[in-house]
């Protein structure tokens, strides 16, 4: 079987959390993707512990951790791993908690039914209810680089620079003809 991954901008690392059978909760790590706005689509082991609790209860939480969370520079801005901090806090609207240490934690519900593919993988989308957000990563509607004059979108120009744009409008038929030096049909009142 051959496979082609495409790599996007709105894929990025997560740490799950779900409900196990017991009450207790898992967490994994993988990677979550968007793409259809307030949906996050994940592809999960089908024989895993969270995909089964995922069938079974429909709560989980994403929990994004800060660039290089496993590197000694990544972590200068989070939250110190000491056995006095709580990893977790409580969610609002699911019941599996969310991680303390993460600076974005968005709280889900399944949709719909897990799809199944080759036995071995699942793919399951869940519909972000809450969004946590720690404050220093939360850009201000009214900042700077914020309002619509600040979006500059990439255009792609692949004229040779120094060249005239083409025109837009074509010249009327005698303009283009005399420019040419032709001569103008005379069934038009031409020269």
């Amino acid at each position: 079987m051959k496979v082609a991954l495409e790599k996007s901008s709105s894929v990025a690392p997560a740490l799950l959390s779900t409900e196990n059978d017991d009450g207790t909760f898992v967490l994994v790590e993988l990677r979550i993707r968007w793409e259809l706005g307030p949906v996050v689509s994940v592809w999960l082991p089908a024989r895993g512990q969270t995909a089964r609790n995922l069938a079974v209860r429909p709560d989980v939480v994403f929990n994004l951790p800060p660039d290089g969370a496993g590197t000694e520079e990544g972590t200068a801005g989070s939250t110190p791993c000491t056995t006095d901090a709580p990893w977790t806090e409580p969610s609002e609207l699911v019941r599996p908690p969310r991680l303390a240490h993460c600076p974005v934690q968005l709280e889900a519900r399944r949709l719909g039914e897990r799809t199944v593919t080759d036995g071995a993988w699942t793919q399951i989308e869940a519909q972000v209810l809450r969004v946590h957000a720690d404050p220093r990563w939360v850009v201000p509607l009214n900042g700077p680089g914020t309002g619509p004059a600040a979006w500059h979108p990439p255009v792609h120009d692949f004229r040779p620079s120094g060249t005239p744009p083409p025109q837009t409008v074509p010249a009327p038929a005698r303009e283009m003809a005399q420019q040419w030096e032709r001569r103008f049909p005379a069934g038009s009142g031409g020269a």
